[in-house]
């Protein structure tokens, strides 16, 4: 006879407290109260007749056979949940509703893709799109999105991986605090206010044919975390931004900014587009991913503004 599954929502409360190490937080979740959730995981050990805690006054602590258990029961809720949302998103689709989920950065959306979807919804009406804006990696396996555009160096073990386009390092800047002219020497540049992100200045200077200047990342005025608020700075014109010439792509078009200095170089990293290895892509995803590769493309072959 094959081995009865243990009560499911003892399951969900012993992979919240894997998840979350305490009592308190996995109650918190779950909208239990701790008394509940102490009492579903003593149930499961009863069910499976192995101790899965220790208990050290009110602390719980996993055993070496509750960890090993542990990970395996959250990889099971996760495929559960997975196959659920699989499952809607199919019947969804049979019923005329045709979604794509797609997770990226907040920064690529709006310098980049935005500006150009009118022409996806021109070609794809009936396909609506969901946007989940993020700096964080979403794991793709959990059903929650069904592609991913990212920017790195392709490693991600976990997904499928679709290339879709380099991108180029350059200086811009709002077109009255260059004056009439832009600078022709890089000492000029650096003597004005600078406005850093992550974007790597060494590299850019580095890639220069010849220069005396130093190959460290001059001083600056302002430090963003986050790219749009750089941008946006260099709109203000409150100084000059190392950027990726994607994300400042719509404010380049527009001429609210304009290329600083002549010199670019090509970024080491790359957008990719990113899919879950564990559900099959459905057709408004492939149209969506086929729509973005020949966006990226046309891109890519455009000199820089």
């Amino acid at each position: 006879m094959p081995t009865r599954t243990p009560p499911l929502p003892a399951l969900r409360s012993f992979a919240a407290l894997v998840r979350l190490g305490s009592i308190g937080a996995a109650a918190e979740e779950l909208s239990l109260t701790q008394g509940a959730v102490a009492h579903q995981i003593r149930a499961l050990e009863g069910f499976l007749e192995v101790q899965l805690v220790e208990r050290t006054g009110r602390r719980l602590v996993l055993t070496e056979q509750g960890r090993i258990y542990g990970y395996q029961v959250r990889q099971a809720l996760d495929d559960l949940a997975a196959a659920t949302e699989n499952t809607k998103r199919r019947s969804k689709a049979k019923d005329g509703e045709q979604v794509v989920r797609v997770s990226l950065l907040p920064s690529f959306a709006q310098g980049w893709l935005l500006p150009r979807l009118q022409d996806f919804c021109r070609l794809y009406p009936q396909v609506r799109l969901a946007f989940h804006g993020s700096m964080e990696y979403v794991e793709l396996n959990s059903g929650t999105v069904d592609c991913a555009i990212r920017f790195g160096h392709g490693n991600w073990s976990d997904a499928v991986i679709r290339p879709l386009m380099s991108d180029t390092l350059l200086l811009v800047a709002a077109p009255g605090l260059l004056g009439e002219q832009q600078p022709q020497k890089l000492d000029q540049v650096l003597r004005l206010p600078l406005l850093h992100s992550s974007e790597n200045w060494a590299a850019w200077i580095s890639s220069m044919p010849s220069t005396d200047a130093p190959l460290h990342r001059p001083q600056s005025r302002m430090e963003f975390t986050d790219s749009t608020h750089l941008l946006e700075a260099a709109r203000l014109g409150m100084g000059v931004a190392l950027t990726r010439r994607s994300i400042a792509d719509n404010l380049l078009q527009r001429g609210e900014l304009v290329q600083a200095f002549k010199h670019t170089c090509v970024h080491s990293s790359n957008y990719y587009a990113l899919l879950p290895t564990a559900a099959e892509v459905s057709l408004p995803t492939e149209q969506f991913l086929a729509w973005l590769q020949v966006a990226c493309t046309r891109f890519t072959q455009l000199p820089v503004a």
